[in-house]
């Protein structure tokens, strides 16, 4: 995995990414323990053709067990490469967290309206805040006409 592919990454796909590469991990270890044990029934297989004198059954044996050993190396390469970047993709989770805005103010904006009403019926909240500076400024004529009345 490059800086350039770990740059786009977002948390949530980061998380995915090192679940998926520890699943493959996991099966890859899987398939490993099945060649080698495929492996060392090759070796007894040439071991004992050998031991018979059939050269050119143990010449057969050696090709099979020569080409389950490149795949057993080939998985174990691939395995190691899913390692590396999963252990690149947890050094990286702090900075990909830190990247991430905490607030979406477009999100905050939508969700404010939807608490005052303002989404649901733009009107009507609008009427609201006019009558309720309405109701302030006549509470405040109120207070100075009594303020007036007690010579203050």
């Amino acid at each position: 995995m490059t800086l350039e592919e770990l740059s786009r990454l977002d948390y949530p796909g980061a998380m995915d990414l090192i679940f998926a590469y520890t699943t493959d991990i996991k099966r890859l270890e899987i398939d490993i323990q099945s060649l080698k044990k495929e492996a060392e029934l090759w070796g007894s297989r040439v071991r004992l053709a050998e031991g018979k004198g059939m050269a050119d059954l143990a010449l057969e044996a050696k090709k099979q067990l020569s080409g389950i050993e490149e795949h057993l190396a080939s998985l174990k390469a691939s395995g190691a490469e899913l390692s590396a970047d999963v252990a690149r993709l947890k050094e990286s989770l702090p900075a990909i967290k830190a990247r991430e805005r905490s607030i979406d103010p477009d999100q905050l904006q939508a969700e404010l309206g939807m608490i005052t009403g303002e989404a649901l019926d733009p009107d009507k909240a609008k009427l609201d805040k006019e009558l309720a500076s309405l109701e302030k400024e006549d509470g405040e004529s109120a207070l100075q006409a009594l303020k007036h009345k007690m010579g203050l």
